[in-house]
């Protein structure tokens, strides 16, 4: 059974680099305070699962999507932060999400019993990504990001935002089947 994705269409492929258009989605998201992108994802992802497997409105579940995705965050403030509960670790906050299924639409989507999950809709953009496998450890993602944004200086591209790490494997499969990206929006 495939699991379903956002919708894009490549405007661009050069080897694991793809300039992209989105498609508008929705996402139930958390904002954490945390040390990187991997606890980050741990933290929230708890708060997410919780929601669409029931504890919502409705008291019904939703399709898993993929990617979990992780943010640093900038200046939006998306929802309640979890806090970290480690002293002397320099801390950011970051938004991790979940796709909700194209099927729903603001309206018909079950609102969250959870007040540290909150939902966004997100109209059409475009974006960069960089494909890779393996484990997202916090360099790996670092030296990734680099990657991406020397691709989009050769390609006279403009980002916007932080880089999003998109993650869209179960956490026990094996880290040669994983399939990773780092993405930016773009002007």
């Amino acid at each position: 059974m495939a699991i379903e994705t956002p919708s894009y269409k490549v405007l661009k492929h050069d080897g694991k680099f793809e300039l992209r258009q989105y498609s508008g989605y929705i996402t139930a998201n958390v904002r954490v305070e945390s040390a990187n992108h991997n606890d980050a994802g741990n933290r929230a992802f708890g708060y997410l699962a919780d929601y669409i497997f029931g504890n919502n409105t409705v008291k019904g579940s939703i399709a898993m999507t993929a990617p979990v995705t992780t943010q640093k965050e900038t200046s939006e403030k998306i929802a309640m932060t979890v806090p970290v509960d480690t002293k002397k670790i320099s801390t950011d906050n970051y938004v991790v999400s979940f796709t909700m299924p194209s099927s729903y639409t603001m309206k018909s989507l079950p609102r969250p019993n959870n007040s540290n999950v909150s939902l966004k809709e997100t109209g059409p953009y475009k974006a960069v990504a960089l494909k890779f496998g393996g484990y997202t450890s916090e360099n790996k993602v670092q030296e990734k990001i680099a990657e991406l944004k020397r691709w989009c200086k050769l390609q006279k591209l403009s980002t916007v935002g932080n880089a999003v790490v998109s993650r869209y494997d179960a956490p026990w499969k094996p880290g040669f089947m994983r399939h990773n990206e780092i993405s930016f929006r773009v002007k």
